[in-house]
């Protein structure tokens, strides 16, 4: 970023918005193939997961002050993340099952309260979300019916406003002059995560096929990036060619490594009895 004389706070949204990886890629892949059942699907799902936590948490540092909202945020989420599980099991066994909905409209209600108050605070609503799913993940284990509805209306109503938004904000002028900065910056990002990724990977003895697989994956990057690109731009931390470079490598980086790792990596042992059952 020195090279193109971003700012250091530019540099920093730039630098967190390009470490992260694609939990809805990541997860869709997963169970489409069926390795979500396996144990190398779990590792993949688990990496994803705590890399994206520590994004989310590393951009409030950064960029969050402190207010009497931020302390509201806190005390509200903590309180909601400890009752949740234990209120949400008690309703659901009393108030569940009809046509109404109730889990969904119960969980809805929660994670957007907790969004806005996040918005309110000048965090971001993607961090009470995925606490809700850490500490929710033992009930959805048994209400798999549940996820499933939850996971029809994140992916087929909600997150394609949301793309549609980003890709408003990127003038194609921009997008052709900063042409080499964006190829830099994808091969950055891909470069990065291997080196981090793959000799963990060697260490923790995954075999080579595997381990390559897990690299490809974990270099991938959709919805967290977008949302910290959207932000930076939003609250003038990145200018409109800075957003447009980083949108533009966030977006290949989704597909890219992604098709090379189910063409040419993915691990048979486990993911052929998967297809076969999904026939």
């Amino acid at each position: 970023m020195l090279i193109s004389h971003w700012s250091w706070q530019a540099s920093e949204r730039a630098g967190i918005a390009l470490s992260t990886t694609s939990v809805a890629v990541m997860y869709a892949v997963m169970v489409e193939t069926g390795l979500n059942r396996g144990e190398i699907g779990k590792l993949i799902l688990a990496a994803c997961f705590v890399t994206d936590l520590g994004t989310v948490l590393a951009s409030g540092l950064l960029f969050v002050g402190s207010s009497l909202w931020m302390l509201a945020f806190i005390s509200v989420t903590a309180l909601v993340l400890w009752s949740l599980p234990a209120f949400a099991s008690w309703s659901f066994l009393h108030q569940g099952g009809g046509v109404s909905e109730f889990e969904v409209k119960l969980l809805r209600l929660v994670l957007f309260a907790l969004g806005g108050l996040a918005s309110l605070a000048g965090s971001k609503a993607a961090l009470p979300a995925y606490l809700i799913g850490l500490v929710m993940a033992g009930l959805f284990e048994h209400e798999r019916a549940l996820m499933q509805r939850l996971r029809s209306i994140a992916f087929a109503f909600l997150t394609p406003f949301f793309f549609l938004k980003a890709g408003m904000y990127i003038p194609l002028s921009a997008l052709i002059s900063g042409a080499f900065l964006i190829l830099s910056l994808f091969c950055m990002k891909l470069g990065t995560k291997f080196a981090g990724v793959w000799p963990l990977a060697h260490a923790f003895r995954l075999q080579a096929r595997e381990g390559t697989y897990t690299t490809l994956l974990m270099s991938t990057g959709l919805t967290l990036g977008s949302i910290a690109t959207l932000y930076g731009l939003t609250h003038q931390i990145i200018g409109q060619e800075q957003y447009t470079a980083l949108a533009t490598v966030v977006v290949p980086s989704a597909f890219v490594p992604t098709l090379i790792a189910q063409t040419r990596f993915l691990p048979r042992h486990e993911a052929l009895p998967a297809r076969r059952m999904i026939r």
